[in-house]
């Protein structure tokens, strides 16, 4: 339970810091001009929250020994791109009006970027696991 709650708080922690940087940059982009109506970004702030935890929940796969990494990953972000795409639909980040070219743009940088992400959480995971495991060996004395 507490590996559960520790994870979602991660998974929705990044999710919603990762939606402040990309607000900035959009009200850059924008020039200050960035405006929400309709509660659109309370809708955005929830799906924010969703798809951390859409993230950050399917990662209890990696604690399975029966499951190979391969289909570890592919349960892990088929699950969160899917919840990332839905939630991307409903709440306006993949701008419907816009046509299908722009839908597919935005969908693909969105599948980009948290495949980015996982692969730097991967990264870290495995640098941190190569010093514990180099620390083991220096303390049993092998080489």
């Amino acid at each position: 339970m507490s590996n559960f709650i520790s994870l979602l708080l991660k998974g929705i922690g990044t999710a919603l810091a990762l939606f402040t940087v990309f607000g900035m940059f959009f009200d850059w982009v924008y020039e200050g001009n960035l405006v929400f109506g309709d509660w659109t970004y309370t809708k955005m702030v929830i799906g924010t929250v969703a798809v951390g935890a859409g993230f950050s929940i399917p990662a209890l796969i990696y604690e399975s020994e029966k499951l190979s990494y391969g289909i570890k990953v592919l349960i892990h972000m088929g699950i969160g791109c899917v919840i990332l795409l839905v939630t991307g639909f409903i709440v306006g980040w993949i701008p419907r009006e816009m046509g299908i070219l722009a839908c597919i743009l935005a969908a693909c940088v969105q599948i980009a970027v948290a495949f980015v992400w996982w692969a730097g959480y991967t990264w870290q995971f495995r640098r941190m696991a190569k010093k514990m495991n180099d620390k083991i060996k220096e303390i049993n004395g092998d080489n």
